[in-house]
């Protein structure tokens, strides 16, 4: 794979993945904060909830200028500069006094900083990669499940020894450090003479264009084209409905275990079981099943087997379903992840691939505004999650039945 010298897009995979990491560490975390911010603000379930909506609030115009950047500038300077965005308004959230103040600094600061930290690097790397880039993508995405197999022992850890402030502090440095993978990015492979990895060409291919990771023009798409496409709208759909399901679980899960009187630490066991099963999902499925069956029967494969696995909540009420369905449900969530980048920029090239998957991007921002802070109102309103649980298998099986409905667009010519 690597030859006699390692291939640079390699690098650039192992910095994303890192990065992708402090991506899934805001995710996962909050759920963990979650019960001890609505007791320390005296905050409903959907109210606490709502700060995580706000959040994607800000992230779904941010997605968008995220792609635009990173097409544009840097990657080193945009990234880097997000990077430092979320950890600021993680050190702010420690030294939050009011409601409002934590809408500042974890719902502006950090949403508008994690915009960037996800979306670009996907973008990026599949600049860089002809050949493998859904297994590239599946390691990089990887960073998120990874991230929730420490984030929530480790964020439950240090609030329960050392307080909800600290641990805001504490994650904030963490994030600081971590950001500095930043630096080995570069754009494009041309940066560094280079071709794309499996691309094969010629010099006069390379000044052409080819070696910065992007199709012939024949071959590109712009953004305005790719958004006029069904199939692109479709997939948008499925990309909502399957992150509306995660994100409620992912936010919701250990409120409702606590709920359960299952010990803080302990209940912080079942939500790490999703990123384990993540891990060990993205690296089978994404690069042994999508090898071997076409990327629809993949996608509804998961849907149904993510949707079916969430029954083991409704039925069981004790702590080895919980780690049961955080794995199963990790397993299949997983592989559709880096499926929906890796269909964008074979449908539509790369060259405009940062924009395409940034407005791509504000499906998951749209269902995390809505997702979780619903999730919570049902619970204040009834005092169950059955109802949010029921509604996440429903979503999920929506999901299954749009794949049969993508194919690859046909650009119209004139």
């Amino acid at each position: 794979m690597f030859g006699k010298k390692i291939f640079y897009g390699w690098y650039i995979v192992t910095a994303s993945l890192f990065i992708i990491i402090l991506d899934g560490l805001l995710l996962y975390s909050f759920g963990v904060f979650l019960p001890y911010l609505n007791e320390d603000f005296g905050l409903s379930r959907a109210a606490g909830s709502s700060l995580f909506s706000f959040r994607s609030m800000v992230q779904a115009p941010a997605f968008i200028l995220a792609g635009r950047l990173i097409d544009r500038f840097d990657p080193r300077a945009v990234i880097f500069g997000g990077g430092l965005i979320a950890a600021l308004g993680m050190f702010m959230s420690g030294i939050a006094e009011t409601t409002w103040q934590l809408y500042i600094s974890y719902g502006f600061f950090v949403g508008l900083g994690d915009a960037v930290l996800y979306i670009t690097c996907v973008a990026l790397v599949s600049r860089w990669f002809m050949k493998k880039r859904a297994l590239a993508i599946g390691i990089i995405t990887t960073g998120v499940p990874l991230s929730g197999l420490i984030t929530n022992p480790l964020t439950a850890w240090l609030i329960n020894g050392y307080g909800v402030r600290n641990a805001f502090f504490a994650l904030g440095l963490l994030m600081m450090t971590v950001i500095m993978a930043a630096f080995v990015l570069r754009a494009r492979p041309s940066d560094k003479n280079l071709r794309p990895y499996g691309e094969e060409g010629s010099a006069h291919d390379e000044k052409r264009g080819a070696s910065d990771g992007t199709p012939k023009e024949k071959s590109d798409w712009t953004a305005l084209e790719a958004i006029s496409t069904p199939s692109y709208w479709i997939m948008y759909s499925m990309y909502f409905l399957g992150f509306t399901t995660f994100l409620i679980i992912v936010t919701q899960f250990y409120n409702f275990e606590i709920d359960l009187k299952v010990a803080a630490l302990a209940a912080a066991g079942p939500p790490a079981a999703i990123g384990l099963g993540s891990i060990i999902g993205r690296t089978l499925l994404s690069s042994i099943l999508a090898e071997v069956l076409e990327y629809r029967k993949v996608l509804l494969i998961c849907f149904l087997a993510q949707g079916s696995s969430i029954v083991l909540l409704l039925v069981f009420e004790h702590i080895w379903a919980f780690y049961l369905f955080g794995f199963l449900f990790g397993f299949f969530y997983s592989a559709w992840v880096p499926i929906f980048p890796t269909l964008l920029g074979k449908f539509f090239g790369l060259r405009s691939l940062g924009t395409i998957y940034g407005i791509f991007g504000t499906s998951y921002s749209i269902a995390a505004i809505g997702g979780p802070i619903l999730a919570g109102y049902v619970h204040d309103v009834t005092g169950s999650y059955v109802y949010p649980f029921v509604f996440t298998i429903i979503c999920c099986y929506i999901a299954a039945a749009g794949a049969f409905f993508v194919k690859a667009p046909v650009r119209k010519t004139a």
